[in-house]
């Protein structure tokens, strides 16, 4: 039936025509408004601020965070800038090297916010002068002899606190750490910092010329995660507008279908994210990408709109007739795809990581806003923009290769099922393959300066993930108590042998160092002192003989009443250290001290090894709501329980075949593959509920058969899934050029998960409804009554376990 006899046969006129040509009638007026609205909304774009804080990624009331704070809270913070020298040729121990580190120690203690620098000429080397303590810089003021030198190599290899930590084994590499402390006043703090910096790195790179300096640390890392959407902005979105502008032109081929499509691009992306500036938000490498999803998902609707519009035009049907057409056809689908989508979206507040919130609420809100506009703008637009003669001339040749596709899905259904649904189990099962990496530092490309500087790091001096365990004494002046430090000592022995370690910081290696120093540097006295009272002594002497700056608060609590003991971990996963973490626990509770039995690891790396699972198991459940939700909607929408069921075929499988070909392709995920279950659920079911609404459409109303059912719902929305699948999967894909990890996974997953659905969508949920449908091909569809129902949701279930 032509489109021209299905305007005919619609008596009366319902509302969404009459609402259409409302539009069209008032075509100026709509724009003008939709423009203002916009103008009001791009107002607060440049309210938009960037988020600085690894803390970002966890909730206020994430306990890891809580407890790792309480740590910061009892001693000092842990952000940092670590420097790390190296010289092309040889050792850093000679007077040119070392004068070089002294150097830029006293620079460093003038970066912004600094409040402790730790190096080698400034450490507080210990040693005996009859009854004294002399406690002094390594490398003091003044000429670098022969001595010094050879000084400062004997102690900077064998001192626990600098060997492995601040001086690599070979003696060729060395470390500067200096201690960051924000107020958290203004959002020029860290930007001065980093900036200070890289004036440093600047200045003696250009000094020392032979020596490779970098600047790693959490500092650095917390810029980074406002420096990685800065660059990706530049190349992430004209690449991604300049391919859906080729993608839109060679499916649409019409000046008005493009200008109408760009319109509503431009005007969704702008208005959600403006509002979101005028709520205050921050946004991070993760909601950075809300505009570049939303400027895909809002492609999806104009496309259905226009491939109706242009197929009405192609009957002969006037411009404007065809447009009140495309706008009744598709009003319900495009409604029920942008709901769900949102729903899917939404979902991502059970997220246990506030960037995944942020992202599912600002696309969401930017879908409903491409919903309004595809709904008001682009029908105003197409009004008012001319056609040409040659957007009516007859069948393109793509929708001519999509009826020769649903003729070959119908006639040869059995095999194409059979074939699908073993390659089905085999990607399913492929899942199985997948390994969990949630290095943060790997988070960032290897373009970025903190990933150089970290890899760097790792390659030459020491690791870059460091755990922290708060030892209490059992009540004030009580790490003075031999038995409790003896219990630290051990507990700091057992974490060195265990694998992955590559340094431990322990203030009981000082004690024994004093020990050993006021026993007039007898090698045999390198031990703790057996006495409390000796062991007090000692601490409150070394206490008085440091400098400002250079005290013991960092270690040691304020009333002495615990320890604080870092453990450094090489290149090893996040697993690893969530391992170890738990062997520790245990080792505690059977060896340590009753105060320190209950005592638990916290830092950075603690964080990160358990959110991923912390957000797995909170979006199951977001997911899971998410699906039932949407089932619940496509049932009351397609007024059919069973293809309600139905649908939840394609709209679960496809996420089980994107991971099983990434298992195959990539293996390594992190925990950006916590979200994209949810993430994508929203967006592969628009095919899905546009091929089903056609489908049902067809069965229910136009009395056809299952197999012209399925041909009708590929001639009517087959070209339209096209365009919008390849268009939605390149957007994502283009979140692959990003250089944060967590984001380009995402977009990367969820690309191959909307290929997937293309796949089910036009392979297994076709064939799947012939199937069903085998024994009542001439029966239109009815929702039946509950004996029906269950039966058909038996065979539906049926279906998909042998799936």
């Amino acid at each position: 039936m032509s489109g021209a006899q299905d305007i005919e046969n619609i008596r009366p006129e319902n509302r969404t025509q009459r609402y259409a040509r409302w539009v069209i009638r008032h075509r100026w007026l709509v724009l003008g408004l939709a423009l203002v609205a916009t103008v009001a909304a791009a107002s607060g774009l440049p309210k938009l601020g960037l988020a600085t804080d690894y803390r970002t990624f966890f909730s206020e009331d994430n306990p890891d965070l809580a407890a790792y704070e309480a740590v910061e809270n009892i001693y000092t913070k842990n952000d940092n800038v670590l420097f790390v020298i190296r010289p092309e040729e040889g050792e850093v121990f000679t007077p040119r090297v070392l004068g070089m580190l002294r150097s830029l120690t006293d620079d460093a203690w003038q970066i912004p916010h600094s409040t402790r620098v730790d190096g080698i000429t400034n450490f507080q080397h210990t040693w005996a002068d009859g009854d004294d303590l002399i406690v002094e810089d390594l490398v003091a003021d003044g000429e670098i002899t022969a001595e010094i030198v050879a000084r400062a190599r004997e102690v900077g290899t064998a001192e626990p606190l600098l060997a492995g930590r601040l001086v690599s084994a070979d003696a060729r590499t060395t470390g500067i750490n200096v201690r960051i402390s924000l107020p958290g006043a203004s959002k020029t703090e860290l930007p001065a910092t980093v900036e200070h910096v890289r004036g440093l790195l600047e200045k003696y790179r250009a000094d020392y010329p032979d020596l490779e300096i970098h600047a790693s640390g959490i500092s650095m890392m917390n810029w980074a995660f406002a420096e990685a959407p800065m660059r990706d902005m530049p190349v992430v979105m004209p690449l991604m507008f300049g391919a859906f502008v080729l993608a839109i032109v060679l499916f649409l081929r019409t000046f008005s279908g493009i200008v109408g499509t760009l319109t509503v691009l431009m005007l969704s992306t702008v208005t959600a994210v403006g509002v979101a500036g005028h709520l205050g938000v921050l946004l991070d490498p993760v909601s950075s990408s809300a505009p570049t999803i939303i400027l895909t998902l809002a492609v999806a609707d104009s496309i259905h709109i226009l491939v109706t519009w242009i197929q009405s035009l192609r009957d002969d049907v006037d411009k404007r007739e065809a447009l009140v057409e495309a706008i009744r056809v598709n009003a319900k689908p495009v409604f029920l795809t942008s709901i769900t989508t949102a729903i899917g979206f939404l979902s991502l507040n059970f997220s246990d990581s506030p960037p995944f919130r942020l992202l599912g609420n600002i696309t969401a809100f930017g879908v409903m806003v491409a919903l309004v506009y595809s709904m008001t703008v682009l029908p105003a637009v197409i009004a008012i923009l001319p056609v040409r003669k040659r957007v009516r001339a007859g069948q393109g040749r793509l929708d001519r290769l999509v009826d020769g596709f649903a003729d070959l899905v119908v006639r040869r259904y059995r095999p194409i099922l059979a074939t699908v649904g073993a390659a089905a189990v085999v990607l399913s099962l492929s899942i199985a393959r997948l390994q969990v990496n949630d290095q943060y530092i790997d988070y960032f490309d290897r373009s970025l300066p903190i990933r150089v500087a970290s890899d760097f790091t790792v390659q030459n001096l020491s690791g870059v993930y460091t755990t922290t365990y708060s030892l209490e004494a059992g009540g004030s002046q009580e790490v003075s108590d031999p038995e409790y430090l003896a219990a630290v000592d051990a507990f700091a022995d057992y974490l060195e042998s265990r694998p992955g370690v590559v340094h431990v910081n322990s203030f009981t290696r000082t004690m024994k160092r004093l020990n050993k120093n006021l026993h007039a540097d007898d090698p045999g006295e390198y031990r703790l002192p057996d006495d409390r009272e000796l062991a007090a002594q000692y601490l409150l002497l070394y206490e008085l003989s440091l400098p400002y700056g250079l005290d013991v608060n960092d270690q040691i609590d304020i009333d002495k009443s615990s320890l604080r003991l870092d453990v450094t971990y090489g290149d090893v996963d996040m697993a690893v250290v969530d391992a170890e973490t738990h062997l520790a626990r245990a080792w505690l509770a059977e060896h340590g001290t009753e105060s320190m039995r209950t005592a638990d690891a916290t830092g950075v790396p603690v964080m990160f090894a358990k959110i991923t699972r912390r957000n797995v198991a909170s979006m199951i459940l977001g997911t899971g709501l998410g699906f039932l939700l949407i089932a619940l909607i496509l049932v009351v929408a397609l007024r059919s329980p069973r293809l309600g069921l139905i649908s939840l075929i394609p709209n679960v499988l496809p996420a089980a075949l994107a991971f099983g070909v990434w298992a195959w392709l990539v293996r390594d995920v992190g925990f950006a593959v916590s979200v994209v279950a949810g993430l994508s659920i929203g967006i592969i079911v628009d095919d899905t509920v546009h091929f089903l609404s056609k489908y049902a459409y067809a069965r229910r109303d136009k009395r056809m058969d299952a197999p012209d059912a399925v041909r009708y719902a590929f001639r009517t929305v087959g070209t339209a899934i096209l365009g919008t699948t390849f268009i939605v999967a390149v957007g994502f894909a283009m979140l692959g050029l990003s250089t944060f990890r967590v984001t380009s996974y995402m977009g990367l997953l969820t690309s191959l998960t909307v290929a997937a659905a293309l796949f089910v969508d036009f392979l297994l949920l076709p064939t799947l409804l012939l199937a069903l449908d085998r024994r009542k091909a001439e029966r239109p569809e009815t929702s039946g009554n509950l004996a029906g129902v269950a039966r058909a949701a038996t065979k539906a279930a049926t279906q998909a376990a042998a799936l």
